[in-house]
């Protein structure tokens, strides 16, 4: 599992280190110069509409270039069909099976595989075994993770209702739509 997850890592440092860097002077105050070391246990939590997710390396320790989450998804759990207009999402599978829905396709994905998701797509996934599955997601630019603090407060105080999550999904450039999948 450790391994998987640093092949992730370097994958993602890899993506992200070939964009030209426009500023040459690197600044000592600058988080991404600076190595993040997470331990196994740390992070952000959040519980999301029953998906526990995990917090590794936040935008705000990146200058908002990328944020990385762990994700545990129920059997035959996964979010509704959706869109993003600012982010670009990777999912490195770490444990089970899954089913990504993009655009009117699917593929299935196990453990090991790497998915790239572009904005302007509609997706979801689907944890499509008996077990629990984990993958670990790369999002591009960060701050997405916003709006996984904004539904965790909102679930604190009452049961969201599909019209105060599609109203904070909105604010992140986020659109939940009817799935439409060619059989």
């Amino acid at each position: 599992m450790r391994k998987l997850i640093i092949e992730l890592l370097v994958i993602s440092l890899i993506v992200y280190s070939c964009k030209k860097n426009t500023n040459d002077e690197v600044s000592k105050n600058n988080p991404v110069s600076n190595p993040i070391h997470v331990i196994k246990d740390e992070g952000k939590k959040w519980n999301i509409l029953g998906m526990k997710i995990i917090g590794k390396i936040l935008s705000n320790e990146t200058n908002g270039k990328y944020s990385v989450i762990v994700t545990e998804t129920q059997p035959k759990g996964g979010p509704p069909m959706h869109i993003h207009t600012n982010e670009d999402e990777l999912f490195y599978i770490l444990k089970g099976n899954y089913e990504f829905y993009f655009g009117d396709k699917s593929i299935k994905a196990k453990q090991g595989d790497l998915i790239h998701l572009p904005k302007g797509i509609p997706h979801s996934f689907k944890n499509t075994d008996s077990i629990l599955g984990i993958t670990m997601n790369t999002i591009t630019p960060g701050g997405f993770e916003g709006f996984f603090d904004d539904i965790a407060n909102l679930s604190k105080r009452s049961k969201p209702t599909k019209l105060k999550i599609d109203s904070i999904a909105s604010i992140y450039g986020v659109k939940f739509v009817k799935k439409k999948m060619n059989n």
